[in-house]
């Protein structure tokens, strides 16, 4: 064989040695990439008592924390700020704060407190009611509120209102196993894919634990949290706490009075907690080991993050079951 032959066979075996050898670096650098952006380990921390709690591979939880989207409604001449958490009085946060935007158009419009998300509210398009500004945030006067709800009770409305009476939860029509088989498979891939900032769904909104919501993964310790519950005197107490917070903020007794007054006398068209097929749904909730077992993976953190009793969860989630045990 001719020499330059020869040399060229050689050429195009090194050519080779060269392509192939990045090619497998490549490659193998692209599958770590890929093996850890999809199959990655929960790596997160909680901070309880004043401690960080690491609770890597602990559990299949949801994790606390993954920020979403949230609505914000603002009343600047109160240096008032407040945040609509899905089935959790976001009707009344919007009404109320929609009143104190522009209270002289909010009754010239002839609105009312218990009004639903069907009615057209002029403040909702208006860019200073929906995204508090720079002064605002900043301002140590603001006070920031949100009402907060169990998120076991706040499961049940979603439940009742979306999936029984709108028959809009996924295919599951009212199968609660079903509902939160698929609750749980939507907030983990929102969880798993963060770094895609996907778009959370009208579902995923309703169902997500409350850490998702108004910044509190930044901001948590900023905000008053207005603890609700299912029956009147507890549904009384957060509407007295606001009463509250806005006499504190120079709003006029009047209106004190008035958001006080239309709260507590009136039931929006989404309130279930009177309903009996909301005993079913609580019974169910209480009583069917594959409902509990999603339901604590879904909100285990939020019995955490917030100061809800740990009561209704299941004996092990009442205990700080990730605590290694001390040495004698």
């Amino acid at each position: 064989m001719p020499s330059s032959q020869i040399r060229k066979i050689q050429d195009d075996k090194k050519r080779i040695t060269n392509y192939i050898f990045p090619v497998c670096i490549g490659s193998l650098v692209l599958g770590t990439y890929l093996y850890s952006f999809l199959f990655k380990e929960a790596i997160y921390t909680v901070v309880l008592d004043g401690k960080e709690v690491n609770f890597t591979g602990v559990e299949d939880f949801i994790q606390p924390y993954v920020n979403i989207v949230s609505d914000f409604f603002v009343a600047s001449d109160y240096k008032m700020m407040s945040c609509g958490i899905r089935k959790s009085m976001s009707q009344l946060t919007v009404n109320t704060m929609c009143l104190l935007h522009d209270e002289e158009r909010f009754l010239k419009e002839n609105h009312s407190l218990n009004e639903t998300w069907v009615t057209i509210r002029s403040c909702q398009n208006n860019q200073a009611f929906r995204k508090p500004s720079e002064d605002l945030l900043n301002n140590p006067e603001t006070i920031r509120f949100a009402f907060i709800r169990d998120p076991i009770e706040r499961f049940v409305s979603l439940y009742l209102d979306k999936c029984v009476k709108e028959q809009n939860c996924w295919a599951c029509k009212s199968d609660m196993r079903c509902v939160v088989k698929e609750i749980y498979e939507a907030l983990k891939n929102l969880q798993n894919h963060r770094d895609w900032k996907p778009i959370p769904t009208y579902m995923d909104w309703h169902a997500a634990p409350l850490s998702w919501n108004c910044n509190f993964d930044k901001d948590l310790s900023k905000w008053t949290l207005l603890m609700m519950g299912a029956d009147a005197e507890e549904r009384k107490s957060s509407i007295l706490q606001l009463g509250n917070i806005m006499k504190r903020q120079g709003v006029s007794e009047n209106v004190v009075q008035m958001v006080q007054e239309q709260s507590l006398a009136g039931e929006t068209a989404h309130s279930t907690h009177k309903s009996t097929l909301r005993l079913e749904a609580e019974r169910q909730v209480r009583e069917d080991p594959v409902v509990r077992d999603y339901l604590h993976k879904i909100y285990f953190f939020d019995y955490l993050v917030f100061p809800f009793n740990r009561e209704r969860l299941d004996a092990k989630y009442q205990t700080d079951f990730w605590k290694v045990p001390e040495q004698n």
